[in-house]
């Protein structure tokens, strides 16, 4: 009779942890996200400049003078030259002549008014981007560029950042430069200056990514995202964008 009520008691408390433990999922939810978009340009190195010097030969020819009729001349010289000639076969033209009229469209369509009404972000009170360099021109290597871009953050109540690499996931194919996908390393990091140094790969495993910083209840911050690129040889030169979610999870 006791090992009966001790393993009801043991399975109580294990359905009420379980209920705990969804309820506290449960009050964690996603209250706003940003996309940060950059563009990143990798310049090859310049090549080297080659020395041509002019050769002369003792013994080389001298140039051969050709004559040319004077209509070719004339024609080189000013192909546009003189009356403009029309292409004809009997009665069939290649070019309409002039006294052919080309239809015209006399009457423009009224034009339908637009108007834009341009509203506010509700999400800007708890979570904003503020760009700096849009732009990121890199060479081979690794480039550190400070504060591409500020993250703001609040909320009333308790809350993450999280961010990973938009459009990512875990495969087998390495994926574009520069966020690439896991299990490759992304060749983009991000660093917050103002809580440490370290550098860290961008999350390119999908969503929910990784934790950038936490916030207590009604607290307010903003912080500058360093950027460090790394380019490997193997990289084509060109043109390549990057874009970086930022996600605010409440409690």
């Amino acid at each position: 009779m006791r090992r009966t009520n001790l393993l009801a008691l043991l399975a109580l408390g294990t359905v009420a942890a379980l209920a705990v433990f969804s309820q506290a999922d449960a009050l964690q939810t996603t209250k706003a996200f940003k996309e940060e978009v950059l563009t990143i340009v990798i310049t090859p190195s310049p090549s080297p400049l080659a020395m041509h010097w002019p050769m002369h030969h003792a013994g080389a020819a001298p140039a051969r003078v050709v004559a040319v009729a004077p209509a070719i001349a004339r024609m080189v010289a000013d192909p546009y030259a003189g009356p403009a000639m029309l292409a004809s076969s009997g009665s069939t033209w290649d070019v309409p002549p002039q006294s052919v009229m080309i239809a015209q469209l006399t009457t423009q369509p009224t034009p339908v008014p637009v108007r834009f009404v341009a509203k506010a972000d509700p999400n800007a009170l708890y979570l904003r981007i503020i760009p700096h360099l849009s732009e990121l021109d890199v060479p081979y290597g690794t480039t550190i560029f400070p504060c591409v871009f500020e993250v703001y953050t609040y909320y009333t109540a308790s809350y993450i950042l999280t961010d990973w690499a938009y459009g990512t996931v875990h495969t087998v194919q390495a994926g574009t430069f520069p966020m690439l996908n896991y299990s490759t390393t992304s060749d983009l990091s991000w660093a917050v200056p103002d809580f440490s140094a370290t550098y860290h790969p961008y999350a390119n495993s999908g969503t929910p990514g990784e934790q950038v910083w936490t916030g207590t209840a009604s607290q307010a911050q903003q912080h500058c995202i360093n950027l460090q690129v790394v380019v490997p040889n193997t990289q084509p030169p060109g043109t390549y964008t990057a874009t970086a979610q930022y996600t605010l999870i409440v409690n």
